[in-house]
């Protein structure tokens, strides 16, 4: 059966929970809407993290051992080098790094985690990079890409969010619903569980409305669920987690442009291409590998120039 957990009913007590402030932890407090645990490894884990504003929080760079999801819900930050604030959504593959987390130290943030499968525990950067080199077949990757919600140009209004997609069933989509409007979600079983996730309005489920946030998680072997609005009708994110399985390799990235060479993180698989440079970094199109400050880190894990190769192509 579907799980579905609106924050509204979870017990006082349990909101906001102090969290981890082990070296390279932020502090962070924690509302859990579901969890996995050693018994019951493959049930799913959804919460909300929050730095509160007041004071920058900072989380080192780390790593996940599971596929993950994030989506900043409130205030901003810095992810890694992406300015991010709602809606951004953020996929990793399992034990692909990235980071340092920085929120502002104005309005704080707050993003929810969402797992398919037990997870050890955030692998912070440094005592953990050795681990990390360790592990064969990684294919890190990663995406940070803002969404946003259709049009309410019917009652039912989906929109697809390509940069989150892969043909292990890794897909993402957003949603807008009318009051009382009814949709079936998407095949879970394509993938590895699929979390519908409220962001505003309220769902229906068992004649109970749940108001957002709420958070619905189907397994990969469910069938689709019926989404039903309540009187607010609703905006929300559909995520479907890729299959776990041996991935074939990535399609390599076009040939760069002839005399220039490119350039790839060890860590977390970030590309350098001296034919276009990184403009909104100030290097500008054409420079060289050798001419990129030696101060410069990778936007998406913090890794040092030391860290990249260069692709054979």
């Amino acid at each position: 059966m579907p799980q579905v957990v609106a924050l509204s009913e979870i017990p006082a007590n349990k909101v906001n929970q102090p969290g981890s402030t082990a070296p390279g932890s932020p502090g962070a407090i924690s509302t859990t809407f579901m969890r996995a645990s050693r018994d019951n490894p493959d049930a799913p884990t959804a919460a909300i993290n929050r730095y509160e504003g007041g004071t920058s929080r900072y989380s080192a760079a780390h790593f996940h051992e599971v596929d993950q999801f994030q989506i900043i819900m409130d205030g901003s930050g810095e992810f890694g080098r992406h300015h991010v604030k709602p809606y951004y959504v953020h996929f990793s593959r399992a034990y692909t790094p990235y980071g340092p987390l920085q929120s502002d130290k104005d309005t704080g943030w707050a993003f929810m985690v969402l797992r398919s499968r037990l997870d050890s525990g955030a692998q912070r950067f440094p005592q953990s990079l050795e681990k990390l080199k360790q592990i064969p077949n990684r294919q890190p990757w990663q995406v940070t890409t803002n969404v946003s919600f259709p049009e309410k140009a019917a009652a039912v209004n989906v929109k697809d969010i390509p940069e989150i997609r892969d043909e292990q069933g890794l897909s993402t989509r957003t949603v807008t619903m009318a009051a009382n409007a009814r949709m079936m979600s998407p095949d879970p079983s394509v993938g590895d569980g699929q979390y519908v996730v409220v962001i505003k309005g309220s769902l229906m489920h068992e004649n109970r409305e749940r108001v957002a946030p709420a958070v619905v998680f189907l397994r990969r072997d469910e069938p689709s669920f019926e989404i039903v609005a309540g009187a607010q009708g609703l905006e929300a994110i559909i995520l479907n987690f890729p299959k776990v399985k041996a991935r074939e390799a990535d399609e390599k990235p076009r040939a760069p442009a002839a005399g220039f060479k490119t350039y790839q993180c060890l860590l977390c698989a970030f590309v350098y291409d001296e034919a276009a440079g990184l403009p909104d970094e100030g290097i500008a199109p054409g420079t060289r590998w050798a001419d990129v400050p030696e101060t410069w880190s990778c936007p998406d894990c913090s890794a040092t120039k030391t860290d990249f190769d260069m692709i054979e192509m």
